[in-house]
């Protein structure tokens, strides 16, 4: 291979490259601790998801059972036509 301009400015725009691969592996890596700290508070919220959810199907099991109030129905129905973001 010839050692020509050609040659040397691409050795040099690859070593950039490596140079910034790492730079950015690192600093993803020094972000990355913050992942544990949010962890308990997805659990939390995941658990008050659950717990909302159980509600609503005792709610649900109640209106079915009982009398079918008009206004328990439209709350229902309400809390079926807008799912919670995940």
């Amino acid at each position: 291979m010839k050692n020509d301009s050609t040659v040397t400015f691409l050795n040099y725009v690859l070593a950039v490259l490596v140079v910034f691969s790492v730079g950015f592996a690192m600093l993803t890596s020094w972000r990355d601790h913050k992942l544990p700290q949010l962890a308990p508070a997805a659990m939390q919220a995941n658990n008050n998801f659950q717990k909302l959810n159980a509600v609503l199907n005792d709610a649900m099991a109640y209106y079915n059972a009982n009398g079918r109030s008009p206004e328990l129905g439209r709350i229902l129905q309400a809390a079926q036509q807008k799912p919670a973001a995940k």
